[in-house]
This record gives structure tokens, sequence and C-alpha cells, in this order.
């Protein structure tokens, strides 16, 4: 589990898997879009393969992996699911302060 969380909290390696999510893509199109020197988007690869977290389908073109769809997905719902949780806390907040404001006129 933890070499998957290791490789998951690289903003680098978290951004590969993101332009991924879309399909497949080959090192030129992650290259390009990740503005790294081959040697590094090389050793991301490596690390995301290691993990399981990425397949190389063809010579150079890469995939996520069946765990690799889960893990995204579910990091993707859990960050939606904060957001509607702060804005739920957010306006819960707001209407207490609009009735505490209403009774102290009173």
């Amino acid at each position: 589990m933890i070499p998957i969380l290791k490789a998951i909290g690289n903003p680098g390696r978290l951004k590969i898997l993101i332009l991924l999510w879309n399909g497949p893509l080959n090192f030129r199109t992650l290259l390009d879009e990740m503005d790294l020197k081959k040697s590094a988007l090389a050793n991301h690869l490596t690390q995301l393969k290691n993990t399981g977290l990425i397949e190389k389908i063809q010579h150079g073109t890469y995939c996520l992996s069946d765990d690799g769809k889960k893990y995204i997905y579910t990091i993707g719902n859990v960050f939606k699911e904060s957001k509607k949780m702060k804005m739920k806390r957010k306006e819960i907040e707001q209407r207490k302060n609009l009735t505490m404001s209403f009774l102290e006129r009173k």
C-alpha cells in the first residue's frame, strides 16, 4: 500500500495518471504535457508500472491499469464529496448565523 500511496502522492505521477484517465498516450505526448526531461518522465512511468497503476500496452504507449482506474476514480469521488461536505457545512453555518441574527433582533 505504501508504494502505491507514494506513487500517487507525487504531483508529477498523479498528473500522469490523470492524463491517462482519458485513454492511452504515448511517451512523446506525455513528455509534451508534462514539461519534464525524458529521464524524469521515464522514471515516473517506471514507478507507476512497478506499482501496477499503469501498463505499457505497446512500445512507448501507456494506459491506466484496472487498479489505476479504480484508484483515480476513488480519489476523484473523495475529492468531490469533500467539496460537497465543505459547501454543506458552510451553508449550515450561514443558516445558523442568519437564524441567530434574526433571533437577536427581537
